[in-house]
């Protein structure tokens, strides 16, 4: 099992990818969070590597919900990409793999930079 950890990278001066390695649960999901919060409002895109995660909870969920809502109503976008199998099997039991959230690489996500609507009825 893997420590958890976050690895932030600018790709741009617009674009932030933050890799999370590890177990992303309720006990270190406010990490995330706030690294979230801090990506200043010249950050148009932030892409979540999930490569390296090899488990999500309903509170780690709910945090990239929350975030992926916040951003596409400043205009601006959170997407999830490369998630473990077991990742893709929570984020396709909690539907959130078909509305734009979820891609299978950086450079999917990057391609398909058009912010996706907000997420309606998840938390």
């Amino acid at each position: 099992m893997l420590p958890f950890k976050l690895v932030e990278r600018e790709v741009s001066g617009e674009v932030l990818e933050i890799s999370v390695e590890g177990e992303l649960d309720l006990a270190v999901a406010k990490q995330l969070q706030e690294a979230l919060q801090k990506a200043d409002s010249d950050c148009t895109q932030v892409l979540i590597g999930l490569e390296n995660c090899e488990f999500i909870d309903s509170t780690g969920i709910a945090v990239v919900v929350q975030a992926h809502r916040q951003f596409a109503e400043e205009g601006r976008r959170v997407v999830l990409f490369a998630p473990t199998s077991q990742v893709l099997r929570i984020l396709s039991v909690t539907g959130l793999t078909g509305n734009g959230l979820v891609f299978e690489s950086a450079a999917e996500a990057l391609a398909a930079s058009t912010p996706s609507p907000a997420l309606n009825g998840h938390p």
